[in-house]
């Protein structure tokens, strides 16, 4: 800005300064003029953000109001609120949420039936952080609200069951110096693989697939292990035909083929001595 005011001929003209002038060296940082071209810049450079917070403010709104898209849906059933009602009108609340408010939907996974209609996945997060189906009482209204909210004549299914079960076996090779015969660190009583199988499942999108090759990328990233492989992976859902295979509800476990989606839209692993426990065998690698 100064230095198009310091090479117009007008300004030069006026004030008596030449066109290698530099603006520094003419006008003090408390001249009116100085004063004046601050302003200015200020005054651009708020409009500029204002703008672009408009149409960023702008863009969300249309987003949020392409009515009964996928994403519409989900997004609508993320703001179910338990214990209120939803004006007919406008199939919306009429205030907005507040620190008191119960959402109970932390997660939601939207996508189209083969035989038509859509199938709403959904999870809450209990007090440890871990994704859990919502009660049963909870459900009940899910299910009362997307009837006030959907299209006529749309089908839905809602799913909210316990996690999928994922078993693993592995043989992971590991550093002998860094490593304990039995997976824990030399220097502190830690199992960094069999945390990093978790921290891979929790980073997973909600019913994102599960795809054995990236798990094993993840697990290479692990400081002291050196070869790990996957032998077998098996997954098994909650059974719903009451053709449940053990007396904790779960079907049988099926063989995953490289990669698998969750039926429940997430999956729950655990180590230790019960039936659905995964097995690592660590080696050193000579």
């Amino acid at each position: 800005m100064t230095d198009a005011f310091m090479s117009d001929t007008a300004a030069q003209s006026a004030y008596g300064f030449g066109s290698d002038t530099k603006f520094s060296a003419h006008f003090s940082r408390a001249s009116i003029e100085s004063i004046l071209f601050y302003v200015f810049a200020v005054c651009a450079y708020l409009i500029e953000r204002l703008t672009e917070t408009h149409l960023e403010q702008v863009t969300r709104t249309v987003e949020a109001l392409r009515p009964h898209t996928l994403h519409w849906y989900r997004e609508r059933a993320l703001a179910f609120r338990y214990g209120e009602a939803v004006d007919d009108a406008t199939a919306d609340y009429a205030t907005e949420a507040d620190a008191d408010t119960e959402l109970p939907v932390s997660q939601c996974a939207v996508t189209e039936a083969a035989e038509g209609g859509l199938i709403f996945k959904v999870a809450t997060t209990d007090d440890e952080g871990n994704l859990a189906p919502l009660s049963q009482n909870r459900l009940d209204a899910f299910g009362r609200y997307l009837g006030r909210i959907k299209d006529a004549g749309i089908r839905t299914t809602i799913i909210s069951r316990r996690p999928d079960r994922l078993m693993l076996i592995m043989v992971v090779y590991v550093d002998g110096t860094v490593y304990n015969a039995d997976g824990t660190l030399i220097a502190e009583p830690r199992r960094p693989v069999e945390e990093a199988v978790r921290d891979y499942l929790r980073r997973l999108p909600f019913n994102g697939e599960l795809v054995l090759e990236h798990l094993t990328d993840y697990l290479q990233a692990v400081e002291g292990v050196e070869v790990p492989h996957i032998v077998e992976a098996s997954t098994a859902a909650v059974a719903t035909d009451g053709q449940a295979q053990g007396s904790d509800g779960y079907n049988k476990l099926s063989t995953v083929d490289m990669r698998v989606t969750p039926e429940s839209g997430y999956f729950v692993v655990s180590f230790g001595s019960d039936d659905w426990a995964s097995t690592i065998e660590y080696r050193f690698k000579p």
